[in-house]
């Protein structure tokens, strides 16, 4: 820890892990910059062959904790505005980018599912390592699912919130692709791409297209800024686009599920269909709940989308475990 005044503390704090740039202060408000640069601190631990860059934001006492991975099309510090939330309501927040992501290690675009959940298991164990119980787990898109995939069941984890739920592997998690005919050509051809060259790219734009996720009224600028940004990512290699729509099962299946789990499902979502996630919740053993985001898409950008959607999380943590 760093020793001194408030003011020298800050100093080495605007130093720290990419808060130097200006760039990322173009995606919040002024007050949000200012808890980002009074609150945020970052380390780094190892997940198999990788760094992942790790941001915290921790309570001066004892209290819960929620992990929160970066999604794939940005990163973490471009997305402390679904982390500050959380922050201000009490809980230590950590936060890592997945391997391949933002300011981890690994190839951009490169990484697999399989690097993702250890990822999730690694964070889980620095977290309960830091901070004890009880640890909470809340993710929206991929970040979601391998959330899921990682935490259902572990002992250390108290609850988990997540934006998407389905099986790797299941078609309709592709159908803004085309019909499942189509989604499942693609994958064979994947398979046999990647195993003779695994790091070649797909620009991402035609894969995930970004108009197909930020839908809300006023994305446009902050969309046009993560384009520019230089950490979000701008293709996918062909071993990671071939593992997002390989099979892979869950650890625990949905029926087995003992953890409590909250999906938050947007009705609108043309990446993720609202019946393919409504049919996996269902399938949910364990305590659970379904919200739905009634007319929304995919995901927003606005303060107002954020605020309101952690709202939700924060209420079923507390429900379950963070006093």
């Amino acid at each position: 820890m760093v020793q001194g005044t408030r003011g020298s503390e800050r100093s080495v704090t605007l130093r720290d892990a990419g808060l130097a740039d200006e760039r990322w202060k173009q995606y919040f408000d002024p007050d949000e910059i200012d808890e980002i640069l009074d609150n945020a601190v970052t380390t780094m631990i190892i997940s198999g062959d990788y760094p992942l860059h790790v941001r915290l934001l921790c309570q001066p006492w004892a209290a819960p904790t929620v992990l929160i991975a970066s999604s794939l099309l940005g990163y973490g510090l471009e997305q402390a505005r679904w982390q500050l939330p959380f922050f201000r309501a009490g809980f230590n927040v950590l936060q890592f980018d997945f391997p391949g992501i933002g300011q981890s290690g690994g190839p951009r675009g490169g990484c697999t599912v399989t690097d993702w959940v250890r990822a999730w298991d690694d964070a889980t164990a620095f977290g309960h390592a830091r901070f004890g119980s009880p640890l909470f787990g809340m993710g929206v898109a991929e970040d979601g699912l391998t959330c899921y995939y990682a935490s259902a069941n572990k002992p250390t984890v108290q609850a988990i919130s997540v934006h998407v739920l389905y099986e790797h592997g299941d078609p309709d998690a592709q159908r803004y692709q085309g019909p499942p005919l189509v989604v499942r050509v693609g994958a064979l051809a994947l398979g046999a791409g990647q195993r003779v060259r695994p790091s070649a790219r797909i620009p991402l734009q035609r894969v995930m297209r970004y108009r197909d996720v930020f839908e809300e009224p006023g994305d446009a600028n902050q969309v046009q800024a993560l384009m520019e940004d230089p950490l979000a990512l701008k293709h996918f290699e062909l071993r990671m686009a071939s593992s997002m729509v390989a099979t892979h099962p869950p650890r625990v299946p949905f029926e087995a599920c003992r953890t409590p789990v909250q999906v938050i499902a947007s009705e609108k979502n043309r990446l993720f269909p609202y019946d393919m996630v409504k049919r996996s919740y269902e399938r949910l053993g364990g305590p659970k709940e379904l919200v739905t985001l009634a007319g929304k898409g995919m995901w927003g950008l606005s303060r107002e989308f954020n605020e309101d959607y952690c709202a939700h999380v924060i209420r079923w943590f507390r429900a379950h475990g963070a006093a």
